[in-house]
């Protein structure tokens, strides 16, 4: 507990250094590596070794003026502190990869601070890779982080040219790419789906990030705490931690909501505003796709995920103007209730909603497809980025209070390479051609555009095993 508070504190110290340098990229120096005699000048060789590495050292303890003064040749500012936020992020080893996903779908872009504290915990060879904390890295930037802070050293498992030759070696190379990424999106926000969580609750991913985080790697473009969404998320969890308020507001725009979230709002007395009904049923049934527009070269597709009577909601539509785009079909082949409809709500917004296990990792093609039209039909055809590829790739835009788009983030959120991917933009500016891909070690390539209306659609080259890059989409 204090080792992460005087994390904190250091961190808290280089997000609010003098101005006099940018204060981008800084390293936590405290714990019981800080305590051995010989080790800062082991960490003296090592930055001298990457001196782009680093802008800021957090220091614990005072340094002595010599110390001070040998950080300083070397362009590294010195910062101490006693007290302070945010604590380091809880992710700390990545042989789990997609936990890196729920990691930062937690960070707050609303902080006072604004950045992000990336903590490795195991401290040595066991612990996280080079290439999974840098990938952290910029997941972080893409959902708002404007400054980066690293606890790699305390613990001193390993000596520290061995963090050297592994961590900083690799963040040196990517720092241009994050500097590049963090430059061009000044003054954007991240965009698409806003997964609502109110004053009675706190962002959690088994509660009100739990539908986001199952969501996210298959292409859909969620963004917690983002003041400019398009549309919301909500699942039970969500409802919990609404007020009346904030439940009115929701469903007068645009939301995707599953059966529990149905259910909640039907039991706190907005059945009329849904202008629908939701009661669980037997999960002995699978879903059959109707012959609505919305499922175009997918009707009568059966689909049968794992589910349980608790989640497994039939919906009875009160609104004549209801599309059912799922229906339930019994192990006799009779068909049943409505199961996935889209309809608008009393006060005029509109609504998706799931009945049959809502929204899990579980997600076929036309499962994946069918919900990510749906999404897009509640915003108004006004995802700022919509995926047409079936593929499991993490994609977050930026936009601006006006809605254009200024770029998207991509990671490819599997083991094995993910061949190209078209993805189908909004809000670009008007008579571009082409775009950017950027990645971390290699010259940007340019991408043709094409025009569809007032969309563009882009093809991205294919993407390694959990590799990032990202679009610039004003093509500058």
């Amino acid at each position: 507990m204090l080792r992460r508070m005087l994390g904190a504190a250091c961190v808290l110290a280089s997000l609010t250094a003098d101005a006099d340098g940018e204060r981008f990229m800084s390293l936590r120096w405290g714990g019981t590596a800080a305590g051995q005699p010989e080790a800062f000048g082991q960490l003296s060789a090592a930055l001298s070794r990457y001196p782009s590495c680093f802008d800021t050292l957090c220091a614990d303890k005072k340094l002595d003026a010599p110390s001070v003064e040998a950080l300083r040749k070397m362009g590294v500012a010195i910062n101490q502190a006693d007290a302070g936020l945010p604590p380091p992020a809880a992710f700390f080893d990545d042989h789990a990869p997609r936990g890196m996903i729920g990691a930062a779908l937690l960070f707050d872009p609303g902080s006072p601070q604004n950045g992000a504290v990336l903590d490795n915990r195991r401290h040595c060879l066991s612990g996280k890779s080079a290439h999974g904390l840098c990938v952290e890295s910029m997941l972080y930037l893409a959902f708002g982080a404007e400054r980066l802070t690293y606890d790699l050293l305390s613990y001193a498992h390993e000596p520290v040219a061995w963090y050297a030759n592994t961590y900083m070696s690799e963040l040196t190379l990517w720092r241009p790419f994050f500097q590049a990424y963090a430059r061009y999106n000044q003054g954007t926000k991240p965009g698409g789906i806003l997964p609502f969580c109110g004053k009675g609750g706190k962002p959690d991913l088994s509660g009100t990030l739990r539908a986001a985080n199952a969501l996210a790697p298959s292409g859909f473009p969620v963004c917690p705490g983002s003041p400019w969404p398009v549309c919301y998320l909500l699942n039970a969890e969500s409802v919990d931690s609404m007020s009346a308020v904030d439940i009115q507001r929701v469903l007068s725009g645009g939301v995707i909501l599953d059966g529990g979230a149905a259910a909640r709002l039907q039991a706190r007395g907005f059945g009329g505003a849904m202008m629908m009904t939701a009661q669980t049923r037997p999960p002995e049934v699978r879903e059959v796709f109707t012959d609505d527009e919305l499922n175009l070269n997918r009707v009568n597709y059966a689909w049968q995920p794992d589910a349980t009577g608790a989640d497994t909601y039939a919906f009875t539509p009160s609104n004549e103007t209801a599309r059912v785009i799922g229906r339930y079909q019994t192990p006799d082949g009779r068909f049943a209730e409505a199961c996935s409809v889209l309809t608008e709500t009393a006060s005029g917004g509109r609504m998706a909603a799931f009945g049959f296990t809502g929204f899990s990792a579980e997600m076929s093609a036309a499962r994946q497809r069918q919900v990510l039209l749906a999404a897009d039909w509640v915003a108004q055809n006004r995802l700022p980025v919509f995926v047409e590829t079936a593929s499991q790739v993490m994609v977050i835009p930026r936009v601006t209070l006006a809605g254009d788009l200024r770029s998207v983030a991509v990671l490819n959120a599997s083991l094995d390479v993910q061949q190209p991917v078209t993805l189908r933009l909004r809000g670009c500016l008007k008579d571009i051609e082409s775009m950017d891909w950027v990645t971390p070690k290699d010259k940007p390539v340019t991408l043709p555009v094409r025009w569809e209306r007032k969309d563009v659609l882009v093809v991205l080259p294919s993407i390694g095993p959990w590799q990032i890059g990202w679009l610039r989409a004003e093509g500058q």
